[in-house]
């Protein structure tokens, strides 16, 4: 027994040894930790370097013609010298509000029938299927928009407002249209994840007391998930107010506030885009277009905020 304890001793000591001798990094883990620090440092600084950038020539453009003039000014002119930015934030928040309407809220509940309702055998073939969607180009859904979407936006603002109205199939409602479709695969995937991570044994529960499927969705696992389900929401919101190329083909590009949804008008980002070819470097023309992607940043880093916000208020309820 004595001989057994002074082996199992001297195994110990033989393996702390070892493990102590192992604990100090090699040089190529030391090579790979510095690699990955780098990576994250370049990241962390290229970022608030092209903020900096923005916001020290956006700047410049809010001195040059003055914040209140930028934010309610109506008539957008460059070649006037004239930055009024309102109808440009109007198109913005609009589209984006629409997007929302008519694509988030939907495929957030979409996400729950597939999560909660649907055969599961179902479930794999509607996660891939949206997968798929999320990966399509946004110029290839600006092109189907423009042939198939516009043309049928025209026929129901004419059947609204009259054949001899003033109206088309460019406009906000388009734009609101083709966003939600845009931004659909991408809630409806960040809200299948968030309701994935609802503990099981919460269902389990509801289904031990007696509640049907449709309670134990909208009554526990909604609210278990709430937190999540809010920041797919204003991820698709975030990503509507920034889109660009495919807003630009069916919004109309008139640099005015529209009369009504199906009139032509235009985003932030769209006029950024036809503008920026015909700005001079450090003229008011190209800071002001600097000041707007900088209005941008700030949308959109308010609505993060605002998800963080209603996430920790959703954890402390």
């Amino acid at each position: 027994m004595a001989s057994k304890s002074v082996f199992s001793a001297e195994t110990r000591f033989e393996t702390n040894v070892r493990l102590r001798g192992t604990s100090h990094p090699r040089w190529g883990e030391l090579v790979v930790r510095g690699f990955i620090a780098a990576c994250g440092l370049f990241v962390v600084v290229a970022t608030a370097a092209v903020i900096a950038f923005i916001a020290r020539a956006g700047i410049r453009g809010i001195q040059d013609v003055g914040l209140g003039a930028l934010l309610s000014g109506e008539i957008w002119k460059p070649e006037a010298n004239t930055f009024g930015g309102y109808p440009l934030v109007f198109g913005t928040a609009i589209s984006a509000l629409g997007a929302a309407v008519v694509g988030a809220l939907p495929a957030l509940l979409a996400a729950v029938w597939v999560s909660e309702l649907a055969p599961k055998s179902a479930r794999s073939i509607y996660r891939r299927t949206m997968e798929v969607a999320a990966a399509v180009p946004s110029v290839v859904y600006g092109w189907l928009a423009l042939v198939h979407l516009v043309p049928q936006m025209d026929w129901v603002a004419r059947a609204l407002y009259g054949e001899e109205a003033q109206v088309t199939g460019e406009g906000l409602a388009s734009s609101a249209v083709l966003l939600g479709i845009m931004i659909a695969p991408t809630v409806f995937l960040l809200s299948l994840d968030a309701l994935s991570r609802v503990n099981g044994t919460l269902r389990e529960a509801s289904s031990a007391l007696g509640a049907s499927s449709w309670q134990t969705a909208f009554r526990v696992s909604i609210p278990s998930a709430g937190r999540g389900l809010f920041t797919a929401v204003f991820f698709g919101f975030a990503r509507a107010a920034g889109e660009t190329m495919a807003v630009q083909m069916v919004i109309g590009g008139a640099r005015r506030v529209p009369e009504h949804l199906f009139s032509p008008a235009t985003t932030i980002s769209t006029q950024i885009v036809m503008d920026m070819q015909n700005a001079t470097p450090n003229t008011t023309g190209s800071n002001v277009l600097f000041s707007m992607s900088l209005v941008l940043l700030v949308l959109s880093a308010g609505i993060v905020l605002l998800s963080r916000l209603v996430g920790r208020w959703g954890t402390k309820a």
